[in-house]
């Protein structure tokens, strides 16, 4: 197989850019794991089934739910738990390769 030269300049340079975003990704991630541990805190403490039971009226965010729903937190540890699984796997494939 012949390789083009520039045309692999061009995807190395594409290659720099994507793993600079996946840097900033990366930055990104462990400001949601704080934000994460915070609302985990508060879901598993006894302030959370008292909010709860008083039906406070949280204003949301358009297409958000309110973290008082039952289902909410706990959707929100799925979609993590799916994401870290998914990234990890990727990265044993990288690792492996």
């Amino acid at each position: 197989m012949k390789f083009d030269p520039q045309l692999l300049q061009q995807k190395y340079e594409q290659w720099r850019n994507l793993m600079a975003q996946l840097e900033q990704t990366q930055q990104q991630l462990q400001q949601a794991e704080q934000l994460w541990s915070q609302l985990q805190e508060y879901y598993q403490g006894e302030q959370w089934l008292q909010d709860a039971e008083q039906d406070l009226k949280i204003k949301c965010g358009e297409g958000h739910y309110s973290i008082l729903g039952q289902d909410t937190l706990w959707n929100g540890l799925d979609e993590r738990k799916q994401l870290a699984l998914q990234l990890m796997r990727l990265s044993l494939k990288i690792l492996e390769s």
